[in-house]
């Protein structure tokens, strides 16, 4: 017999095949009667809903989820924001959209259902917000997780970085910034320092992450924003999620007629808390005080004034008449002024804010397009931010809504002059005016003995069009495929790009006082960087009644590339920007470049699940390897889990009138941290410097020289993350229906291998820097947020919302290396170990000698006297006072750095009928700064520089006739070291301001639909209007309390603005 037939299968197996596919057959027909009949049964006991879906404007709501309860059976809205559903009387509908407070209706004998969906208030359970990957109702979170209003986002209209007007509005996110018209200097953290390194936390703009500066994105355009703080939320980001996750959504098109909307606003900034400065007349009185307090002839210190003066009966000096000079040079064009150089480099700044946007669309496709121009001047003259955004997404939904594609894409265009000439504006004398006779510029009088100061305006003017260029992509191109019902693909590839560029001129000038600079030089710098990152997700959702699952399991890839270059020529022949370039530039030239890459690759996954929304349980794991680290660790693991228990749910507290919900939740996990490390910090490097290399080995050598490579750094390939561990425990609450609502969290967040440098014995040879894993920190502490909704009649209602946070920062250890790099002494063994990052370490005062005899009984201090600051005696090498003062036993630490213990605010919003009024106050307390505007306002001399103008507050000084100021006496030098790090300069840093407080009037619908408008809304709003501070700080501003820098910061400037909002 053939052992084969056709195909050359056995007979055995085509007849076991023939009678498999008969009975397989007979199964398929007798499944499909079951269906047929099942489903007329089904039919027979259900009905057909149908109804619309809109917002508090009427407009329809594309992609509203209609959902039966405690099923997996639900639909979206259309276009025109319609449903049809098929359910049984009596059952629930959960209509839900993101952002809005979901609803649930109860089947009855009403056909058709029309809804309103509110916008979401933050004591709403059911509000759908993102989480990481996914969504989730509030209800169910079980990790710590805050949410920012559309209203709190847009309160500061025309804020240059929307995280300006955060500060203060969610507890345990600490924002510090300054009055910088380009908003850059704005430093975020969530829930205290998570590292040495200075580790920022991780932006997600729809998904797609990265380090950004959020002054570069439009505020305008963002929808929603979460805050992930506690390790469980932010795992799901592993090693980028570190120091806290800040989630964007930005805006969407919606189904429906096309709508176009408008909102502006033009105002002006001014310069807030203005210090005093020393006019003409008073800096000559100064002047003489600090040379008679010297024991000198003030006129023989001076050229710039005369003085008549003589000694009363008790041998105290007494000024009787001062003169100024009446030309400062030898040919007379500059003539002695009185000049008050801040109120010169000072200008009442006008800001604009533009926002058009247009959207559109129908059940199958959405668009959005938005185009936006914001200028910031600066409150110095000349300085200022303008930004051109233009933003794009649209949508399509293909093959039955099963396919969906899209994009987003916003572009920005930046010109940037935020040059800060404070410094120069502050020690400026004020005799020496702004500008010659002869229209030229004012300036140091060089051969009457000033020292070289900088003309502030002439800086300010000079440089109007020196500006910073950029251009910035961001955005990303995504698919959902949504299949077996209940899985969900989901693929994004996302792009952020900048470029940034100038070309500067350094101008050739002649100050009338002599100082002048005779080459003139071209500077041409261009830079870029690149992320692109690749995620692709899949996701499960089961509901069964009271089960609730939701499964994701994903990828990600992450790259990174920066290059940058700079170049420099002298001598230009015509100083204009249409002429000068580096090949027109005819001197000496440098040039410099650079560039870095990293990557990074990720697998991850998450699961949520709650049973009858009353147990919670939640974990991830995520998988990271970067480029960064060494080769035997660029891989590591980090785990999160949480859970939850709302009691509320529960029989005993049901029927509770008091309580409506009440939640306890708690949460473990791990984090990682880049900790803005270079991408070399593994590797072994070396540099190639023709100055730092060359050698003339043969000996006297003409011509160019043999050079080579020198090491730059050594490799470390155990090199690994710094990780962050962090368990919380934390209470949601709902009272009386919600009208109380609010949360309590308790954290300790622990970081472990923070990257150090630590310095190296000569012995090892040059470059052997080396980072190694080895510095401890720990951050606890305790969030409370409270809101309470109310009304008062038919026509007013109120909303007050509170939070108050608590951090304490320490550090654990350090390598024995480093222990006294950032404070303490070898000799006292009281590193910094155990105090805060960034505490002072410095000497503790003794108030003002009095007397000589005060000073004779003293401890031995260098440069002491009569009237100058007392150091106290605080150790020596036995441990005890050893009646001398030095450095290596007598500092101690002083103070706990700069970063508040306690931080709070208050919202207050009343609506009555058409108006509204809201305000928003941010304070923060447990805290000394280092007041550096002390070292322009209390001494004469004590910078390298001399004869410095100063705040009026030096006429105060201690004098024979003054015993009771706490300010030392003047001097033209700086004997007794009183610049050192003392508590003379560390004063209470806390502060309560009026944030922001707008009055708004919403033009009645009844006549707005008139005009063909479908929203007119009126306002006007003023910032940083009132700032309460302690007594004992005698800065401008503790905000910005670090005037010793020669780069002063901006003071928060007032802001006062009106704005209208328009759509159609």
């Amino acid at each position: 017999m053939r052992k084969h037939l056709s195909g050359g299968k056995p007979l055995l197996f085509l007849l076991f095949q023939k009678r498999w596919l008969l009975k397989l057959k007979y199964c398929i027909l007798l499944l499909f009667a079951f269906l047929l009949l099942s489903q007329s049964s089904l039919y027979a006991q259900q009905q057909t809903i149908t109804g619309t879906i809109t917002d508090e404007n009427s407009q329809p709501l594309q992609g509203a989820t209609v959902q039966i309860k405690g099923t997996a059976i639900g639909t979206s809205t259309g276009a025109d924001g319609s449903f049809s559903i098929s359910v049984k009387k009596g059952q629930v509908l959960e209509i839900s959209y993101l952002g809005k407070a979901p609803q649930e209706i109860t089947v009855g004998s009403e056909n058709p259902i029309n809804i309103t969906l509110k916008e979401a208030s933050a004591s709403n359970l059911n509000e759908v917000i993102v989480t990481g990957y996914m969504t989730q109702k509030k209800a169910d979170l079980t990790g710590a997780v805050a949410v920012v209003t559309p209203k709190e986002l847009s309160k500061n209209h025309g804020a240059s970085n929307v995280m300006q007007s955060l500060q203060g509005v969610v507890p345990g996110l600490h924002i510090t910034t300054d009055g910088n018209p380009a908003a850059g200097n704005v430093g975020i953290q969530v829930r205290g320092l998570t590292s040495l390194n200075g580790a920022n936390p991780l932006i997600v703009i729809d998904g797609v992450p990265s380090y950004m500066n959020l002054r570069d994105i439009n505020p305008d355009n963002i929808a929603s924003m979460q805050i992930l703080k506690d390790a469980y939320s932010a795992s799901i980001y592993g090693t980028q999620g570190g120091a806290g996750v800040i989630l964007i959504q930005t805006k969407k098109g919606q189904a429906g007629k096309a709508k176009i909307a408008y909102s502006g606003s033009v105002g002006f900034a001014e310069f807030n808390n203005k210090p005093q400065m020393l006019n003409t007349d008073q800096y000559g009185r100064a002047l003489w005080q600090a040379a008679v307090n010297d024991g000198q002839d003030p006129n023989a210190v001076t050229q710039i004034y005369d003085y008549e003066w003589h000694k009363d009966a008790n041998g105290f000096p007494v000024l009787d008449k001062l003169t100024p000079v009446k030309y400062l040079n030898a040919d007379s064009t500059m003539i002695a002024g009185n000049t008050n150089w801040l109120d010169a480099i000072s200008q009442r700044g006008i800001q604009q804010n533009h926002q058009l946007t247009i959207s559109g669309g129908n059940d199958k496709s959405t668009s959005l397009l938005s185009l936006n121009y914001l200028e910031n001047e600066g409150t110095q003259i000349h300085t200022g931010l303008k930004r051109f955004t233009v933003r794009v997404n649209t949508e399509y939904k293909v093959i039955n809504d099963h396919f969906t594609i899209g994009e987003n894409v916003e572009a920005s265009h930046m010109i940037i002059n935020d040059q800060n000439a404070m410094h120069d504006a502050l020690v400026e004398p004020p005799i020496i005016p702004v500008h010659t006779t002869n229209g030229g510029w004012g300036g140091s009088a060089v051969a009457l003995g000033m020292d070289d100061y900088w003309n502030p305006v002439r800086g300010l003017t000079l440089n109007k069009d020196n500006n910073n260029k950029y251009n910035k992509i961001y955005g990303d191109v995504h698919a959902n495929v949504m299949f077996l019902k209940n899985f969900t693909f989901h693929s994004q590839l996302g792009l952020v790009y900048t470029d940034g560029y100038h070309r500067t001129i350094q101008f050739t000038y002649q100050e009338g006082g002599g100082k002048f600079n005779p080459i003139s030089s071209i500077d041409q710098w261009y830079w870029k960087e690149s992320t692109l990152d690749l995620t692709n997700t899949l996701n499960y959702k089961l509901n069964t009644g009271k089960h609730n699952l939701d499964v994701l399991a994903g990828m990600e890839a992450n790259k990174y590339v920066s290059e940058t270059m700079d170049a420099n020529r002298q001598t230009i022949a015509f100083q204009n920007y249409d002429y000068a370039y580096l090949s027109t530039a005819t001197g000496n030239m440098s040039m410099s470049g650079g560039g870095n890459k990293y990557n990074l690759l990720s697998y991850f996954g998450k699961f949520n699940y709650s049973y009858n929304s009353r147990y919670l349980l939640s974990g991830s794991l995520r998988y990271d390897g970067s480029s960064k680290f060494g080769k035997n660790n660029r891989f590591a693991l980090f785990p999160a889990l949480a859970a939850g228990w709302r009691l509320s749910k529960e029989d005993f507290l049901a029927n509770s009138k008091t309580i409506s919900d009440l939640k306890i939740r708690a949460s473990w996990g791990r984090n990682g941290s880049l900790a803005n490390i270079s991408s070399l910090a593994a590797r072994t490097y070396f540099g190639s410097d023709y100055n730092f290399t060359s050698y003339g080995i043969g000996g006297l050598e003409t011509g160019s020289l043999p050079s080579g490579y020198y090491r730059v750094h050594t490799g470390n390939d155990d090199l690994k993350w710094e990780t962050t561990t962090q368990t919380n425990i934390g209470l949601d609450f709902g009272l009386l229906n919600q009208k109380i609502s609010g949360s309590l969290d308790f954290y300790r967040k622990h970081t472990d291998g923070m990257l150090i440098e630590p310095p190296y014995l000569g012995t090892f040879g040059e470059g052997a820097y080396q980072y190694i894993n080895a510095a401890n920190m720990t951050n606890k502490g305790v969030e409370l947020s409270v809101a309470y909704q109310g009304n008062a009649g038919k026509n007013f209602s109120y909303t007050v919302r509170g939070n108050i946070a608590y951090n304490e920062n320490v550090v654990n250890d350090l390598p024995q290396s480093v222990t006294y790099s950032w404070g303490g002494t070898s000799q006292k063994g009281d590193g910094i170990a155990g105090h805060p990052w960034g505490a002072y370490y410095g000497f503790v005062t003794n108030g003002i000698f009095q007397s000589q005899e005060e000073v004779d009984n003293s401890p031995v201090q260098p440069g002491k006297g009569i009237g100058r600051i007392r150091y106290k005696d605080i150790s020596g090498p036995d441990g005890k006072p050893d009646g001398v003062i030095d450095y290596d036993y007598d500092r101690t630490w002083i103070g706990n750095g700069t970063t508040p213990k306690f931080e709070y605010g208050l919202s207050l919003n009343f609506t009555y009928k058409s108006f509204d009024l809201s305000m928003f106050w941010q304070g923060i307390a447990g805290v000394n700064v280092y007041n550096g505007w002390k070292t322009y306002s209390d001494f004469w001399n004590v910078w390298v520089q001399n004869g410095f103008n100063h705040p009026t507050r030096v006429l105060d000084a201690w004098t024979p006739a003054n015993t009771s100021s706490t300010i030392p006496a003047l001097s033209l030098n700086n004997v007794n070291d009183e610049l050192r790090l003392s508590t003379y300069f560390i004063e209470p840093g806390q502060y309560l301001k009026l944030r922001n407080i707008q009055l708004g009037y919403n033009l009645p619908k009844s006549f707005s639909s008139k005009l063909g408008m479908d929203r007119f809304y009126l306002y006007v709003m003023a910032e940083n209007l009132i700032m309460l501070k302690s007594k004992s700080f005698t800065g401008p501003d503790p905000e910005t309390p670090d005037g010793a820098s020669y780069a002063n910061p901006y003071v928060r400037p007032q802001v006062f603005k009106a704005g209208v909002e328009v759509s159609f």
